[in-house]
Order: structure tokens, then sequence, then C-alpha cells
């Protein structure tokens, strides 16, 4: 089983990427979010969907997806067991807690090839491909497709 898994498509954060990102694009910012949205999109679809892939988007279990994302039927949303307010609460050791890595991958049954990709590149993508990489899949992250 091949799995595309796109981490926390949420609202806020890809909103934010927008912002970002809009900010420096000739047409403005609401251009840049309709070219984004279109790339994005496609990208998954040609990439991933057209080749067999399952897609998976991870949230966390308040998050609202993005209208960015154009979900089909055959997608689903994983929840992760945290919500945003855990998440986003500086534990008394200054680190701050995430969503169980296993939990999201077990609920990919029969899992053999992933590939992750999403927000944030240097926290969660990593944190879920190396979880990956330790169960023996056959893990890639796609780059592009990750901020």
């Amino acid at each position: 089983m091949k799995e595309f898994v796109f981490l926390y498509p949420d609202t806020e954060t890809i909103g934010q990427e927008i912002e970002n990102q809009g900010r420096f694009w000739d047409g403005g910012i609401e251009t840049f979010r309709e070219k984004y949205k279109s790339t994005l999109n496609a990208c998954i679809d040609a990439r991933y969907r057209q080749k067999g892939f399952g897609i998976n988007y991870v949230m966390l279990d308040d998050g609202v997806i993005s209208d960015v994302i154009e979900l089909c039927s055959s997608d689903r949303i994983i929840r992760v067991g945290m919500d945003t307010k855990t998440h986003t609460t500086k534990q008394p050791d200054g680190t701050y807690p995430y969503p169980d890595q296993d939990f999201i991958l077990d609920q990919l049954n029969g899992v053999r090839v992933i590939v992750v990709a999403g927000f944030h590149m240097w926290d969660c993508v990593e944190k879920l491909a190396k979880r990956a990489y330790e169960r023996d899949l056959d893990v890639l992250v796609d780059e592009d497709l990750t901020e």
C-alpha cells in the first residue's frame, strides 16, 4: 500500500504561508492564493492520486482543513489525538508536546510506502518521516510540497 501524507493543512497555517509568500507576488495575495491552490492540488493529483497513492491529510483534533485543499471522496482526514491548545502549551521543561507519531502511522493500516509533505519541514514532517523510517517503511519527504 502506498500513502501520501500531508501534515497540518489547516486554515491558519496555510493562510499564514499564503500571506508570507503572497507579499512578494506581483499580482498580490489573492492572485498568489489562487496560484498556490491550483499548483498544490495539481501536484498532489499528478504525483500521487493518479499513481495509486492514498491521499491523507493529517490534522490536529480541532483543526479545520483549509479551503485551499481540494478534497476528493477517497481522501482521508486523519486526526492526531491532540488539540491545538495542548500542542501549543509550553511544558514545565520548556518543550511543547507533539502528537504520537505511531498513532498517526497506525491509522495507515498496511502502508509500506509513505511520502510525507506539509508543515513544517524540520519539525513535524521530519518527526513523522523519521518514525516511518524507524518502522522500516519505505519513506520519502516531498520537499517541493513541504514548507
